[in-house]
């Protein structure tokens, strides 16, 4: 049962990732259904921590050497980066007029288009799984869980004062971010899933949704009211590892992890094929997305965005889905697809 879970929440991480971006094009002003886009970009900055949760749990319990990461999970995304970081290029320069040089060493280092940062950083975690799988398997629960709470202390709350602390008191923009940084902010979920498999971490799924709604109303709340107070559409609240978006993240890794779904076959088999291209939907949903935007003009700022923003970001997956099925009937495109 919990493999088909596993590959559901594959399935809705990426489609909260489209949800999250979709939401993001009228949260950065203020507008009459403001407080719409501010719950949809609560509920899709869960999007990256879902799936690291999954990934630690999936690869963090395995003996496998630095060979063996290089070769199953690092170059499955190495290949399918560089390839669509080469079509980004040429997508933002012809179709979003974005002429900003690119060459290779930028490819390498930054991302290309915005979205692309994830893969960076979980290629970098990967790189890490040999010695965190060591940690994790060998490791007594006492020192794994002071890892954790060390990790939510300096990564989470001491982020969140220190963001705090620098907008809103010294009035400092945000800062830029590395790959590094994103590692050392989200590692801990990555960690966190390897440790809730290896000790069958398992809370009940009552208190999961509990937990989900009152995380996702608080995140919302405090975003919205902050927003206003400071005149400007703030996010604070939703960095990746705010305490608050851990708290949704984790109960909705759980909820849906230990919930008790009945499939049919049929239902099964669609599950297993998208989450196979979660990956090129992830790649190819800004392009769908963006040019379905300029295609329709679709407003979000009336209360109706309740249902066009979940509507859009649903036919852009759809959209997407559709891409990678069609290029994995090449064989050759597969890898990135």
């Amino acid at each position: 049962m919990k493999t088909i879970n596993i590959k559901l929440l594959t399935l809705l991480a990426t489609f909260l990732v489209i949800l999250l971006h979709t939401a993001a094009f009228s949260f950065n002003y203020f507008h009459r259904a403001w407080s719409v886009s501010v719950l949809y970009e609560a509920l899709g900055r869960t999007a990256f921590p879902l799936f690291l949760l999954i990934a630690g749990y999936v690869s963090l319990n395995k003996n496998e050497s630095l060979l063996s990461a290089l070769k199953t999970r690092v170059l499955d995304l190495i290949i399918p980066l560089v390839v669509w970081s080469i079509v980004y290029i040429f997508y933002a320069r012809y179709v979003s007029g974005i002429s900003k040089p690119v060459s290779l060493l930028d490819v390498l280092s930054q991302p290309v288009y915005p979205h692309l940062w994830f893969i960076y950083t979980l290629i970098l975690l990967y790189l890490l799984t040999p010695l965190l799988n060591t940690f994790i398997q060998n490791g007594s629960r006492q020192r794994i869980n002071y890892t954790l709470t060390v990790w939510f202390v300096l990564a989470s709350v001491y982020v969140l004062f220190d963001n705090v602390k620098a907008n809103l008191i010294e009035g400092k923009t945000e800062a830029i971010l590395s790959n590094i940084d994103m590692v050392v902010y989200l590692s801990g979920f990555y960690i966190f899933g390897g440790v809730a498999r290896r000790f069958n971490i398992n809370p009940k799924v009552t208190i999961a949704t509990i937990v989900f709604i009152l995380s996702a109303v608080l995140t919302s709340v405090l975003t919205y009211s902050l927003s206003v107070s400071t005149q400007t559409p703030n996010p604070i609240f939703l960095f990746y590892s705010a305490p608050t978006i851990v708290a949704i993240s984790v109960s909705a890794f759980f909820m849906l992890l230990n919930a008790r779904f009945s499939w049919s076959r049929r239902g099964i088999a669609v599950i297993r094929t998208l989450s196979r291209l979660s990956l090129g939907i992830f790649f190819v949903h800004m392009m769908v997305l963006e040019t379905l935007l300029r295609i329709f003009n679709f407003s979000f700022n009336n209360y109706d965005s309740v249902l066009i923003i979940p509507g859009v970001a649903i036919a852009s997956y759809a959209l997407s889905a559709l891409i990678c099925w069609l290029l994995r009937l090449i064989p050759w495109m597969r890898k990135i697809a």
